[in-house]
């Protein structure tokens, strides 16, 4: 049985409140390995795939996130946060490093830069598949997402190994938990199906 590992953040994870998730439905036909979290920034997600190519994975679903994200070593854990997560329900830091993290991204944060770093590792990360001759997919993501107003195309010498799927297309943005979730079980299916198929 072939081991799929899935590289990702939030829409990777799957959660009993909204039933099984496409990750779930994937297992029923392969050995998957999870290997995303909640609130993972781009450059945990390389750190995921780094661990797919080290085990030897037989395919890597790869999915990308916002740039807006970052993360530090806090308690021997890497800790995701952003202006939009800096509470502490989504991480482990006390109310006056929450008030650092709000400050930092009202004074030094720097979009542009932020878009670029994150395409460097994205880009760093794909490359790293494609030179271990792992078959992969990769979905962009809320990387830049049309929803954000962003209009450049990303990643385009990679585009054979674009999935036609972008998760964070369905997100249902009305439920703030504090993380997007597609809520939709037909979705859920229909994503399964799709690497399903491409997979086999």
């Amino acid at each position: 049985m072939k081991r799929v590992y899935i590289c990702g953040d939030s829409f990777c994870v799957p959660d009993p409140e909204y039933g099984p998730c496409w990750v779930d439905l994937l297992g029923v036909e392969f050995q998957t390995v999870n290997q995303a979290t909640v609130s993972a920034t781009n450059l945990m997600i390389a750190m995921q795939v780094d661990g797919a190519i080290e085990d030897q994975a037989d395919f890597v679903i790869v999915q990308g996130t916002s740039c807006t994200r970052s993360q530090t070593r806090y308690q021997d854990q890497i800790v995701p946060y952003s202006f939009l997560t800096a509470s502490t329900a989504t991480t482990p830091f006390d109310q006056r490093k929450l008030e650092l993290i709000k400050h930092y991204y009202t004074e030094f944060f720097d979009l542009d830069l932020a878009i670029y770093q994150n395409q460097c590792v994205i880009e760093n990360t794909l490359q790293k598949l494609v030179d271990s001759k792992i078959p992969f997919l990769f979905d962009q993501g809320g990387f830049e997402h049309p929803k954000f107003g962003g209009t450049k195309q990303y990643f385009s010498k990679f585009d054979q190994y674009r999935s036609q799927v972008n998760l964070w297309d369905h997100g249902n943005t009305a439920l703030y938990r504090p993380y997007y979730h597609i809520t939709d079980t037909a979705i859920h299916q229909q994503v399964a199906n799709y690497y399903i198929k491409e997979i086999q």
